[in-house]
């Protein structure tokens, strides 16, 4: 039509155009929520604790890495898409143990990017085995708010023209109890000084976490069971996430995790693992994998075919074993 002649839509035309409008504002809130907490949301959070506590840092007998690749919402344009990279372990020439952690998450015309030191110091054991930790983590956060928008109206100041980011620095805060092979609890806080992102009108957010987990061996000792809860606020919402699987012969697991009122997930993997001993040198290896799939239980069900999240992991320690040294006695030579 000509220009400033408006053009009349069939009635089921414009029905049509409100329900995807409906359901891309839905959507937004829904990811808005998850994405305000400012850090990663996993199904397998068991198999990344240092993300949410520092005082996991060198908690575990070996050192490993690890990555996470989580594609969520599949089927939606623009859907969230999150990637972890980790170093976790005690190298040996402080006290204490390190983490390292790399994690981008992309969702629509944002995209975040988190880097993360942890260090924490852990206690002599006590009487009965168990030993407390103390973490502190520092963290950069960059932000980038795109700009390939629909424009309903291209004089809207709302609407950014060009593609926006800024940065902030933060702290993270933890402490935690385990008794290794037991169980574990510990609390912790991420966003510590809930700082600005400069040049954007957008806060960091505080969070409250609680974790714990317990496993006991069953029947013969062939199967083990794994369970674990992370519970976490910013004080205005709190959401909780349950897991437990059952470990088979030290190689293959199985198990569910749930977030209720938003996803249940059925999880598969195997850990193999193998320790060498030679004269001089001793090492023990260990290789991990698991999968989740998660079946959506919002409205975003209808529109989504669910979510997929892959974790792997290489856990190590190699060290050497000292020559003793023999002295001749010189009434034999």
């Amino acid at each position: 039509p000509p220009s400033g002649v408006p053009c009349k839509e069939p009635f089921e035309n414009q029905l049509f155009g409100m329900n995807r409008l409906l359901l891309a504002l839905s959507v937004l809130c829904l990811s808005a929520v998850a994405t305000a907490q400012q850090d990663p949301q996993l199904t397998q959070f068991y198999q990344d604790r240092l993300s949410f506590n520092p005082a996991f840092a060198g908690a575990e007998r070996l050192q490993y890495v690890s990555a996470f690749y989580r594609d969520q919402w599949g089927g939606l344009d623009l859907n969230p898409s999150t990637a972890l990279f980790q170093y976790n372990g005690k190298p040996g020439f402080i006290p204490g143990g390190i983490g390292l952690s790399f994690f981008q998450d992309e969702l629509g015309q944002e995209q975040n990017t988190v880097v993360k030191i942890a260090y924490a110091y852990h206690m002599k054991p006590d009487a009965n085995g168990g030993i407390l930790s103390v973490g502190l983590a520092g963290n950069y956060m960059g932000k980038t708010l795109g700009n390939d928008w629909v424009y309903i109206d291209d004089n809207d100041a709302v609407i950014p023209q060009s593609s926006k980011s800024g940065t902030t620095i933060d702290a993270d805060l933890g402490v935690m109890y385990r008794v290794p092979g037991s169980y574990y609890a510990g609390i912790s806080t991420t966003r510590l000084a809930a700082t600005d992102l400069q040049d954007l009108n957008v806060s960091s957010v505080r969070h409250l976490y609680l974790q714990a987990g317990y496993e006991q061996a069953l029947g013969d000792g062939s199967l083990r069971l794994r369970s674990h809860l992370l519970a976490k606020t910013d004080l205005n919402a709190t959401t909780v996430d349950l897991h437990a699987n059952v470990l088979w012969n030290e190689l293959l697991y199985g198990g569910l995790s749930i977030r209720p009122g938003d996803a249940i997930a059925p999880v598969i993997g195997f850990e193999y693992g193998k320790t060498k001993n030679e004269k001089l040198s001793r090492s023990e290896q260990v290789f991990r994998f698991g999968y989740s799939y998660d079946a959506t239980l919002s409205e975003v069900a209808n529109y989504s075919s669910g979510s997929h999240e892959i974790f792997v992991s290489y856990m190590f320690n190699f060290e050497r074993i000292p020559m003793q040294t023999r002295h001749a006695n010189p009434r034999f030579l």
